[in-house]
């Protein structure tokens, strides 16, 4: 099995420009959902490994010690799941958005609220894997999205009972969305099968593995033409 985390910076930074790419043309959908313009963006990516997802958890869970999060599997030629995650308070800023409310309003999430999430992670997901799939030339499908709020330690138990053991590592792009009054977090962590992570690598190497930075620049603003 390949080893993801050995890759170079400028190899994770053209990976990390396909999520900004997803997210790109994620935000119009989700400015449309909440009638108000919206800027989606992935500052940061981190290759972790399985066992140390544990301690991320936690961290992303912040205060509230809860996470929201909206989890999908991919299927077809590229094997994995997605898991989108919000910490327990950014949720509530997104509800009271998606409800047309005033920021503060919810201190708890509705089945409505819950719907309407649900739908933002799917669509945010959406994006980012067809940009991935462009990236990586393969078809990527996605099953139908499952929410769930849980404290981090059960999120963890559940991922880990669906991926399997053989899924080795997690790539958690830190997902910032900015709106004209507010700015909250939320996380997407892609967790590719051991098939799919050679895949991944293969790519990212052969693309990547001895270019210079206007080549890399080059390639992945022709992903989002």
């Amino acid at each position: 099995m390949k080893k993801l985390h050995l890759l170079n910076d400028t190899q994770l930074d053209a990976l990390q420009e396909t999520g900004n790419i997803g997210c790109s043309h994620a935000a119009t959908a989700v400015s449309q959902m909440i009638n108000q313009e919206v800027d989606i963006n992935v500052p940061h990516i981190l290759v972790q490994k399985i066992p140390d997802l544990r301690e991320s958890l936690r961290k992303i869970s912040g205060n509230e010690k809860k996470l929201v999060g909206v989890y999908l599997e991919l299927t077809n030629e590229f094997l994995g799941s997605i898991l989108f995650l919000f910490p327990y308070k950014s949720a509530l800023v997104l509800s009271d958005l998606l409800m047309f409310q005033p920021i503060g309003t919810s201190n708890e999430l509705t089945e409505m609220s819950q719907s309407a999430i649900t739908e933002v992670g799917n669509v945010v997901v959406s994006a980012y894997t067809n940009a991935l799939s462009s990236f990586l030339d393969t078809s990527i499908m996605l099953s139908p999205p499952h929410y769930s709020e849980e404290i981090p330690d059960v999120f963890l138990d559940e991922i880990t009972t669906t991926i399997g053991k053989d899924t080795s590592h997690a790539l958690i792009f830190d997902t910032q969305f900015k709106g004209k009054n507010n700015q909250f977090t939320s996380y997407f962590i892609l967790l590719p099968s051991p098939q799919s992570l050679d895949i991944l690598y293969d790519r990212l190497i052969a693309s990547f593995g001895k270019t210079n930075d206007v080549e890399v620049d080059a390639y992945v603003n022709s992903l989002a033409e």
